[in-house]
């Protein structure tokens, strides 16, 4: 599987010591240390993103919001932005879901992956799992997002969680 996600500009001032602001200045850090440079500029809100249903959640210690929806030319795969906290800009959005799987990408500029979400998806559509930076592994923080109102992933197929249960 590969997609393609975009992620926002380092943020000034962790609340909780290490959350995502610290995370994100260290995985900068590491990509300027390997030439991959920063984005330049927080991007703006995508206007065609505006109406798609919304998931909030946490990531690390920050509140997040995402605008999300399926993608119209590949089954199981959806779209978006997410807002972190009071930082400027979005960052952008694309992923992957499979019966409890849930595997999603960020982008900060529009260009390269600037954060990877790996999770499990329960029986209300909510996503648990670990963000990790692209160029540092070793950075990595959890996240948990719930549908509010319309899900766009939906909770594994009662089959799905039947086996898993069962160990078949």
């Amino acid at each position: 599987m590969v997609l393609l996600i975009c992620a926002g500009p380092a943020l000034a001032g962790d609340q909780d010591g290490f959350g995502i602001n610290e995370a994100i200045r260290a995985g900068e850090a590491q990509r300027a240390a390997q030439g991959h440079p920063a984005a330049a500029q927080p991007l703006p809100a995508r206007p065609d993103f505006a109406a798609l249903p919304v998931y909030t959640g946490t990531l690390g210690s920050q509140p997040i919001r995402l605008r999300i929806g399926p993608k119209s030319d590949e089954r199981d795969s959806f779209h978006g932005e997410y807002t972190l906290g009071t930082a400027p800009g979005v960052r952008l959005l694309a992923g992957e879901y499979e019966d409890e799987t849930f595997l999603m990408e960020e982008s900060d500029d529009g260009i390269r992956v600037s954060g990877n979400w790996e999770g499990t998806i329960d029986a209300t559509g909510s996503v648990r799992g670990t963000w990790t930076d692209p160029y540092d592994p070793s950075v990595s923080l959890p996240f948990v997002i719930r549908p509010l109102g319309k899900r766009v992933i939906p909770p594994p197929a009662p089959e799905a969680r039947q086996s898993a249960v069962s160990g078949r």
